[in-house]
């Protein structure tokens, strides 16, 4: 087990090669891994950092449909279509989203 004696075999297997150092230090495992992007930034990073801002932004909503369905309801005019939304429900319990 050469390069890192502390972690020892992980699943039978064990490490050929040395640890690679990403903050900041020169020691690969192999030339051809985890190439780092034009920022610097490895692909996962890059990934994780453009999820993290997807899920900071609010949903989409259509401000329009949300206005003319709460003037119905305001107005008394909005009737439910009781059949569609149970139908609606099983689907989504059934994991369809048809």
């Amino acid at each position: 087990m050469s390069g890192d004696s502390k972690i020892g075999p992980v699943g039978g297997v064990t490490r050929t090669t040395p640890v690679r150092k990403l903050a900041g230090g020169a020691d690969t495992a192999s030339a051809g891994s985890a190439r780092a992007t034009s920022t610097g930034a490895l692909p996962g990073a890059k990934l994780i950092r453009l999820a993290s801002d997807l899920a900071s932004q609010p949903p989409p909503v259509d401000a329009a449909r949300v206005a003319s369905l709460r003037s119905a309801i305001i107005e008394g005019t909005y009737t439910a279509d009781a059949k569609n939304i149970a139908l609606a429900m099983l689907r989504y319990a059934q994991g369809r989203t048809e």
